[in-house]
């Protein structure tokens, strides 16, 4: 009897805690999606800090890995707060966006003008939508990516001073 009051103990207390942490938004917490560049090129601009822009689609793998093994993680962390924004942009995706020039076009158009074909790719961008370090094209060896990614945000971070 004692064993069976234990683990409903225990199931609670887990319950309780995913419950929390939801709440709190730290199980959720991923990276936002893009869809206002204008916007976005306001809060660049206040901040002083270059924008990580990661296209994906749904359906990419690759693109799903590199989130959860870097790009969630990056953000959890708080860490790369007062180094960088991180956003993503579904290149799938058919609704409009509005374009750092506040143009309002398509999602393909956007992929398009940034040359962006492959996923995932992530482009380091400054506050008119230029890139000022050299974009990671897929992911593929996981061993060495945090080191390009490092470099790359390091890249960005001396271009926006």
């Amino acid at each position: 009897m004692q064993v069976n009051q234990s683990i409903t103990v225990i199931t609670l207390l887990c319950l309780l805690a995913l419950t929390l942490t939801t709440r709190t938004g730290f199980a959720n917490e991923g990276i936002q999606d893009a869809q206002d560049f204008h916007a976005l090129q306001q809060e660049m601009q206040t901040k002083k800090l270059p924008l990580l822009l990661a296209f994906r689609a749904d359906y990419c793998g690759f693109c799903k890995r590199l989130e959860a093994e870097y790009l969630t993680p990056m953000i959890t962390s708080g860490k790369y707060d007062s180094r960088i924004l991180i956003r993503s942009f579904d290149m799938v995706g058919d609704a409009s966006i509005i374009d750092f020039n506040g143009d309002k076009i398509g999602a393909d158009e956007f992929a398009t003008r940034h040359k962006a074909s492959l996923t995932p790719t992530l482009l380091f961008l400054n506050a008119q939508g230029e890139e000022i370090a050299e974009r990671l094209l897929g992911y593929s060896n996981p061993d060495f990516y945090g080191a390009y990614l490092e470099n790359a945000i390091d890249t960005a971070q001396q271009a926006m001073k």
